[in-house]
């Protein structure tokens, strides 16, 4: 259970969804009109997807593999189109975006019996897959108002627990053993330790009372507990006061300057990125910083997992004696993301989640995010809240703001309690407008880290 808050039981049966309710109070309309846009590749050719602007030329947004699907935010009235590979000129099909239906389909073979004849018994397995995922879309829209982003039947149910966000300003308080760093150890000594065989077990509290914490002495003596306030019910977004002490803020604002910044990327792995320069979306710079690299790092990860109560193992790679009920030895929580934002420097309304590959029975997607911020406005920062345009309440049309303050974390989940990716958890970093601004995104997976 969660220390201090209310466990909730939100889910549904396997491959089930939350029914809509008749009475509901509906939401005021927010004044951001963005979604997130699926296509879905339902042919054996691979097709390259256009964004079409308001002079009529294309941009190219992603290829789409054969039977695969691609993803952007857009708004509506945005139009894009598929091509074939070879020949970006021939327009196969184009899409005018709505709200009301922001998944989009090329089935090239429904209407061509020649076609489905020459598919390949893999490809025919395939395309009746898709088949399926169509007829399950439709009736989750009817029955839950929210499109379907995933990819029926695989998947299921979140393998994490998730915590309840019943109302505004919803207290939740969670007990930590990962308690701050109040002195930075010496790097030898801390290395030291971090390499130990002991030092990757899971910490437990003994019978008597007493701990075998790591490194106690550069650390305060006082019990750990993490208050959590829930500034959105929909999406479910918490605030976080004083997730990192001052010391840790100070540590990870050190290791910067070793490092080297580069325009900003959006996952912690090596696979190339999206073309993300086209349209401006992003214009920061960052670099990734991994647990092994010191303790107070693997100390934030450890705190992380107890804020999100998940065992802390899972977030790393283990040994095969190690939760043997988890399929995959692979962490699920990525390299930790530091971003830096000079003035003017922003990163436009986007979502954390993208679609997994078709046959992957678990649909590995981003869970949550715990975005931690390493400065505030006592640093001369003016501007670069985050913000969460779409939330729903009874009160504004405007977003949800949440402003930096150093050693302040914000935890928002990319998915929902069925499964379905959460629409909703789309957000913004406002620009800068003056100084510049530091923080941190610790990327949790859901059921294991595995990119597409």
């Amino acid at each position: 259970g969660v220390p201090g808050g209310e466990k909730t039981n939100p889910t549904t049966p396997r491959g089930g969804f939350a029914p809509a309710t008749k009475d509901r109070v509906r939401p005021l309309r927010p004044d951001f009109t963005g979604f997130a846009g699926k296509f879905v590749n339902v042919s054996p050719d691979t097709l390259v997807l256009f964004w079409e602007d308001h002079t009529g030329e294309g941009y190219e947004i992603a290829t789409a593999l054969p039977f695969q699907a691609v993803d952007t935010a857009t708004f509506p009235g945005h139009t894009f189109y598929f091509t074939p590979e070879y020949d970006h000129s021939h327009q196969l099909i184009r899409y005018i975006m709505t709200a009301d239906e922001p998944v989009h389909y090329y089935d090239s073979i429904s209407d061509n019996d020649r076609k489905y004849k020459e598919l390949t018994a893999p490809q025919r397995e395939l395309y009746h897959l898709h088949l399926v995922n169509m007829d399950y879309s439709r009736d989750y829209l009817v029955n839950s108002r929210r499109s379907f982003m995933g990819m029926f039947p695989f998947g299921g149910l979140p393998i994490h627990f998730m915590h309840p966000a019943n109302y505004f300003g919803q207290h939740i308080s969670v007990v930590s053993n990962e308690r701050y760093f109040v002195t930075n150890p010496p790097r030898k000594e801390g290395m030291e330790q971090l390499n130990s065989k002991m030092y990757r077990k899971r910490r437990k509290l003994e019978n008597d009372g007493s701990d075998n914490l790591s490194l106690k002495e550069y650390r305060s003596t006082e019990k750990m507990i993490l208050n959590m306030t829930v500034l959105s019910c929909a999406p479910r977004v918490f605030e976080i006061p004083n997730f990192l002490s001052k010391v840790e803020v100070s540590h990870l604002l050190e290791i910067t300057a070793g490092l080297t910044l580069e325009s900003s990327s959006t996952s912690g792995d090596n696979t190339n990125e999206a073309k993300d320069d086209l349209t401006e979306t992003r214009t920061s710079t960052n670099s990734w910083i991994y647990r092994e690299q010191s303790p107070i790092v693997d100390a934030i990860y450890r705190r992380a997992a107890d804020v999100l109560q998940i065992d802390e193992a899972l977030f790393r790679d283990r040994d095969p004696s190690e939760r043997r009920d988890v399929s995959s030895k692979a962490g699920m929580a990525e390299a930790l993301q530091l971003v830096h934002y000079s003035k003017g420097q922003e990163y436009t309304a986007h979502h954390d989640f993208s679609s997994p590959h078709t046959l992957n029975v678990h649909q590995p997607a981003r869970f949550a995010t715990i975005l931690i911020y390493l400065n505030g406005e006592d640093d001369g920062l003016v501007g670069g809240e985050t913000v969460f345009p779409r939330w729903e309440n009874l009160e504004s049309h405007g977003g949800l703001q949440v402003t930096p303050e150093p050693g302040k974390a914000v935890l928002f989940y990319s998915q929902l309690p069925d499964g379905n990716m959460d629409d909703l958890s789309q957000h913004a970093s406002y620009p800068v407008m003056e100084g510049q601004k530091w923080l941190a995104n610790l990327w949790v997976w859901d059921p294991i880290m595995e990119f597409n």
